[in-house]
């Protein structure tokens, strides 16, 4: 016995040695630079983006078609308000809405990079309309806060671009490298605009060093054990999907129900499906994420994040304790449309729902309808694919010239910030340039920013202010 305890012993020593030596290893990843406090923002720049979000460049969805006057009606807000930018850039217009510049910069020989961003916003729920604070497309600034549809999510990254320029133009500025301007109209509703532009620089041969897009934000007290203020970088984006479940059963009057009905099967694949979640894995994103942001935590939180080898399930459990940490994890399941029935005294005959899913790296389109149609068994379940979806993207590698000059910018830009690599769970219009550029990098320069897709979005007049700047810092260190 005595050997046994002894072995034991040795065994515990042995463990913790490892576990302090792994911990004692994982070193900061953080660039040693100071930050640069942005200058404060011109009366004129804040009512420039006051009037940008006062356009109702809306995406309705296909059932309602693009208001077009507003569209054209943002081209021309562009070409007053930026004079030098399109003196000195080319523009061209894709798809007659989305917009393409090119500001050619010195070294032509050298690969380009694009930024990217998209005019258009979603609509006000009908009816939520009176739970405003202020008119959704008035434009409004009040507390020191930009209030409005698209302040967030996406004119902000878009006018700052814009403003940068224009600022860096009129101090005769010319960059390396090319930049080009990247502008869909239509990202809310699938993208056909980004998509032919990325066609269009395809058809050209031009091969870019970064495509920096929309995607993660400056965070504050959102990542445990972090007090410091977070930039989320994405580094790569989750697949895209959306399956139709459809029964069709005999219908008939209310009062005479057979045992099970349509809606009855409908519903019980869809309890199937959220009773089986996927499996929760780790992608290199996330790895990433971790090896950045495990060397910041105190000391016990690092440990854990060192050795992930022993403590990966408890990893995950924290991660799936929030619906964002669990979205980051896994392949999610999301039911968003339910169709059935049309008056209280008849049974339907027809029953569909709409399933959602954010398909995380190492799944694929084919593999999660495969693993739906197993779950549900039930061959009464007609189970179809609708038209829009793509596979998860390729990860951009942190080592590289995109991320670094990304990471670099950040830390110019917020101070004391911790840059760190991450998993977008939603949907950019990046995704399409893929055969453009395989460092395609998804992060906005704001903090905190309230009511994506909801009531009352907003960003701070800093926040904005800080866009402007992080642009001008990244275009300036181009190499």
């Amino acid at each position: 016995m005595k050997k046994f305890f002894l072995f034991l012993f040795t065994l515990l020593i042995a463990l913790v040695v490892v576990l302090l030596f792994n911990t004692l290893q994982f070193q900061s990843k953080q660039l040693d630079i100071a930050g640069e406090a942005s200058p404060e923002i011109s009366k004129a720049t804040l009512e420039n983006f006051k009037n940008a979000i006062r356009i109702k460049t809306i995406s309705f969805g296909d059932s309602i078609p693009l208001d077009t006057a507003q569209f054209y009606g943002f081209h021309r807000f562009l070409e007053s308000t930026y004079p030098l930018v399109h003196e000195k850039l080319e523009r061209e217009k894709v798809k007659d809405y989305s917009l393409l510049y090119k500001w050619e910069g010195k070294n032509t020989s050298t690969n380009p990079i694009v930024l990217m961003a998209h005019m258009d916003v979603v609509p006000v729920e009908p009816g939520t309309e009176s739970l405003w604070s202020v008119d959704a497309f008035e434009g409004v600034v009040k507390n020191d806060t930009i209030w409005g549809r698209g302040t967030a999510d996406d004119k902000m990254s878009l006018v700052s671009i814009m403003e940068a320029i224009e600022k860096l133009l009129s101090e005769n500025f010319i960059p390396e490298r090319t930049i080009y301007l990247a502008f869909g109209h239509d990202e809310e509703i699938g993208g056909n605009g980004a998509i032919a532009i990325a066609s269009l620089l395809e058809s050209r041969n031009i091969k870019a060093d970064l495509v920096l897009d929309e995607g993660g934000i400056i965070t504050v007290d959102k990542i445990p054990g972090i007090t410091q203020p977070v930039a989320l970088v994405g580094t790569s984006e989750k697949g895209y999907m959306s399956l139709e479940l459809a029964v069709e059963l005999s219908g008939g009057h209310s009062s005479m129900p057979a045992s099970e009905t349509a809606i009855d099967i409908l519903t019980n694949a869809i309890v199937r499906l959220r009773a089986n979640p996927f499996e929760a894995d780790f992608s290199q994103s996330t790895n990433d994420f971790i090896e950045y942001i495990g060397p910041e935590q105190p000391f016990l939180q690092k440990m854990v994040f060192a050795n992930q080898w022993l403590f990966k399930s408890t990893i995950v459990g924290i991660y799936e304790q929030t619906p964002g940490g669990n979205a980051m994890v896994r392949t999610t399941i999301a039911p968003t449309v339910i169709n059935a029935g049309v008056k209280d005294n008849v049974i339907p005959t027809l029953a569909k729902a709409t399933i959602n899913f954010r398909i995380l790296p190492g799944d694929t389109q084919e593999s999660v309808k495969d693993r739906v149609v197993s779950v549900i068994d039930d061959p009464r379940v007609k189970i179809s694919k609708l038209s829009f979806g793509n596979d998860p993207s390729t990860v951009t590698p942190v080592d590289g010239f995109g991320f670094k000059l990304v990471e670099a910018a950040a830390r110019k830009t917020f101070d004391q910030v911790i840059v760190a690599p991450f998993l977008m769970v939603g949907a950019t219009d990046s995704r399409h340039f893929g055969k453009v550029s395989d460092q395609i990098i998804k992060f906005s320069p704001m903090n905190d920013p309230i009511g994506f897709h909801g009531i009352d979005e907003r960003i701070s007049v800093k926040g904005f202010q800080d866009g402007i700047w992080f642009y001008q810092q990244l275009i300036k260190s181009i190499k």
